[in-house]
């Protein structure tokens, strides 16, 4: 009797850990990814925030505001005044033209006026990460 007492408490045990061990399995990747959203855009703030406004309606700054720049045409934000190098880009925002870009705008579109570079691709795939977040619908 005082064995299968044990053995039940034991059961118990194991499956109030097992629960634990479900419930953070769950529960970290989210962690995860707010860690790596405040990390993304913590990046994008120290390398981009002052030459770039992300919130709606917010002014142009030396830079185009770049909320919902993922999915747009190149140079084609109403209102801003683009180099005649970029005006002449014939593409549309995303990780593919986002990443050389950052990496040496002025080598991807000779002329023009952006002279951020970012050779680390760990921290140029934060600030996509991060711009890939803001949808023009905020």
């Amino acid at each position: 009797m005082r064995q299968t007492f044990a053995n039940a408490a034991l059961r118990r045990v194991a499956a109030c850990v097992a629960a634990l061990l479900v419930a953070l399995a769950v529960g970290l990747p989210s962690l995860a990814r707010a860690d790596d959203a405040d990390a993304a855009k913590a990046q994008f703030i120290k390398s981009c925030g002052v030459c770039h406004a992300v919130e709606k309606d917010a002014a142009a700054r030396q830079g185009p505001n770049l909320l919902g720049i993922v999915g747009r045409k190149a140079a084609t934000l109403e209102g801003f005044k683009y180099s005649d190098a970029l005006k002449t880009a014939d593409w549309t925002w995303d990780e593919k033209n986002l990443d050389p870009w950052l990496e040496n705008a002025a080598a991807v579109k000779p002329g023009t006026i952006m002279n951020y570079r970012q050779a680390d691709p760990d921290k140029r795939a934060l600030i996509i990460a991060f711009l890939k977040t803001l949808s023009a619908a905020k």
